[in-house]
C-alpha cells in the first residue's frame, strides 16, 4: 500500500519529520511548566502585609566548611515592594514562624526567607526580579532575626 503513494525519498522524509514534530508538541504540551519545574511546591497565602504569596520551595542546604544545615524558605510574592519595609520585615517572620518552624526537625542552624517578585532557579543570577532576603536563627522555638 505504502508503494502507490507517490512519494519521493524526500517526500518521505518530510512525511516523517511533520509525524516526528507533532509526536514532541504532544510530548511538550504534557510536561509542566517551566515556572512548575522551577516552584514544584503550592500553597497560596496571604502575608501579614496583605500581600498574596506562593510557597515556592523549601530546601535543606548543608553550608561548605562548617556542615552547618540552613533551612531556605522560598516564597514568590508577585506585588513585593523595591525597597525594604517594615511590612515586608513582619512578612519574613511571618514566614519563618508559620511556615518553616513547623517542618523544621530537627531545628537547622539557620533558616533563610527568600521573598522573590517572580520565580527563579535557586543559585542562578536574577538581574531584574525583587528580591528580599532575611536570616534566622531558632532559640527556644522562636524566629530570632540576624543581620546579613
Amino acid at each position: 500500500m505504502l508503494r502507490s503513494i507517490p512519494l519521493s525519498p524526500m517526500g518521505w522524509l518530510a512525511l516523517l519529520a511533520a509525524l516526528g514534530s507533532v509526536a514532541l508538541a504532544v510530548v511538550a504540551f504534557t510536561l509542566p511548566s517551566v515556572e512548575d519545574a522551577i516552584c514544584p511546591l503550592d500553597g497560596d497565602h496571604t502575608l501579614p502585609s496583605g500581600r498574596a504569596a506562593e510557597l515556592c520551595d523549601i530546601l535543606p542546604e548543608t553550608q561548605p566548611f562548617t556542615s552547618a544545615t540552613w533551612l531556605v524558605v522560598r516564597m514568590v510574592v508577585p506585588e513585593l515592594p523595591e525597597t525594604g519595609s517594615e511590612s515586608a520585615h513582619n512578612d519574613h517572620d511571618w514566614v519563618c514562624a508559620e511556615i518553616a518552624l513547623p517542618v523544621a526537625d530537627p531545628p537547622p542552624a539557620r533558616i533563610v526567607v527568600q521573598l522573590m517578585a517572580e520565580p527563579f532557579i535557586r543559585g542562578e543570577p536574577a538581574p531584574g526580579i525583587t528580591q528580599s532576603i532575611e536570616a534566622y536563627t531558632i532559640r527556644d522555638g522562636v524566629c530570632i532575626w540576624e543581620l546579613l
